[in-house]
């Protein structure tokens, strides 16, 4: 069921509740009022009729009742009155009022207001001082005008009840449109968004409502969903121009191999060749995979890690990959508590962002060495590379974190361009920021800044 139709039904359901405990109570209250203004106006017919009976010596008197009584006389009809004297003789009664019950007369006698109500008549009975004597009356009648008159209110409040719970449903199924017409236009907005023009945004309604909040944070998603969405087209343009090299290689190796037969030799130095552009494949796939990984969406659990620690495992395995390299570390000033050097993150992606600085100082430096310098201050973690390398080209060092990105001097060394971008986007997620001064033929120095558990 549709929202609007859900919210017409029950808009009109507690409407119509209300409207129809509001006709109830209405109701209830006029037939109240009826009562008790007709058994007030029986009580005072029947001390009229009693007064008209009774002579001033005690007598029984046969003249009209007194005129004017009864301002509306055709009010009651089937008029009739039965009264008891002191010593509990019938001094009148009509034939349309029954002979009550002797427990009725007594309870009467004793104080007590006797009411009935039929389909047809109501009745009352009361006892009425008169000339120093208790006089028992009842008084018996039917009123057309009250019935009417109530039966006239029931089909007004039934009728327009119903007109009025038909005219809520129509003004609830319009407002209901009215006010979701905004969200019509978001879901109509949001189906014209594709892949194609991830830049369209939902167009805003200028205020801070619901709905306004709604198309912002629908456009905040758009925006997030746009980068990571152009991230991956160039990830994957990136990705297969540079793993189109050394399978073009590879190619080559194996339909020059097929050319004509060779001895062993040339088909060794061929798979020597094939096995070369593998192993340069293989460290791009797991480059590209690294950076893939990095992204914040898959960096979740982040647990207390030690920088010191992560720099001697990373030192470690350099050494075991590349034994000429050399790796220095030097520590400078440390704050007395560990929480100084330990910091919240992920040890893997860490430690692969210093292997990454320590590669690349070291594999674009003619000594084949770097040196690593740490420090500790309220707050972050200071952690300089330096390398006395080829250096980067100013012009070069606003490109340095572009992903497949290389500087104009490095035609002569492997690589792929993917280590800064990668180091960038793990300090980046680990709350931390990175920066790099270089010369060229001077050398680099890579700074890391990341967050302590000092303060925390």
């Amino acid at each position: 069921m549709r929202i609007r139709t859900r919210f017409t039904l029950l808009f009109a359901g507690i409407v119509g509740i209300i409207l129809f405990f509001f006709s109830l109570s209405i109701h209830y209250l006029s037939e109240t009022h009826r009562l008790e203004d007709f058994r007030s106006r029986l009580e005072y017919r029947g001390v009229t009729k009693l007064r008209s009976l009774l002579a001033p010596d005690g007598g029984v008197d046969d003249r009209p009742a007194i005129a004017g009584a009864d301002a509306t006389p055709q009010a009651i009809t089937d008029l009739g009155f039965l009264i008891i004297d002191p010593r509990g003789e019938v001094i009148h009664r009509d034939t349309v009022v029954p002979v009550p019950a002797q427990e009725d007369i007594a309870s009467i006698r004793s104080g007590e207001v006797l009411w009935m109500s039929a389909s047809e008549s109501e009745r009352v009975g009361f006892l009425h001082m008169h000339q120093g004597g208790q006089y028992v009356i009842l008084a018996q009648g039917h009123d057309k005008l009250g019935r009417s008159y109530m039966a006239n209110l029931k089909r007004i409040l039934i009728f327009r009840g119903l007109i009025l719970l038909l005219i809520i449903f129509i003004s609830g199924w319009l407002f209901a449109g009215r006010f979701l017409k905004p969200i019509s236009d978001i879901v109509g907005q949001a189906n014209l968004i594709t892949y194609r023009n991830m830049d369209q945004r939902l167009r805003g309604t200028g205020t801070d409502d619901e709905i306004g909040r709604l198309i912002s944070t629908f456009n905040s998603m758009l925006d997030r969903l746009e980068v990571s969405f152009n991230a991956q087209k160039k990830f994957v343009s990136n990705a297969s121009h540079e793993l189109r090299n050394p399978l073009a290689a590879i190619k080559g190796h194996v339909d020059v191999a097929l050319q004509k037969d060779r001895d062993n030799e040339d088909y060794r130095e061929v798979l020597r060749g094939v096995s070369m552009d593998i192993a340069r494949m293989r460290t791009l796939t797991d480059h590209l995979l690294e950076l893939a990984n990095s992204d914040e969406g898959l960096a979740q659990h982040f647990k207390e890690v030690r920088i010191d620690d992560l720099l001697w495992n990373a030192r470690e395995e350099m050494l075991r990959q590349h034994p000429d390299y050399t790796v220095t570390v030097h520590f400078g000033h440390l704050m007395d508590s560990d929480r100084g050097i330990t910091c919240k993150g992920d040890p893997d992606l860490l430690g692969t962002a210093f292997m990454n600085l320590m590669d690349n100082a070291c594999k674009f430096s003619e000594d084949r060495a770097v040196e690593v310098r740490i420090t500790a201050e309220n707050g972050s973690i200071r952690l300089l590379f330096i390398d006395n390398g080829i250096g980067i080209a100013e012009s070069d060092l606003r490109h340095v974190y572009d992903p497949f990105f290389r500087g104009g001097n490095t035609g002569d060394f492997h690589g792929h361009g993917i280590g800064l971008s990668l180091v960038q986007r793990i300090i980046k997620l680990h709350g931390g920021r990175t920066r790099i001064r270089s010369k060229v033929s001077e050398g680099t120095t890579v700074e890391l800044t990341l967050p302590n558990l000092s303060g925390a």
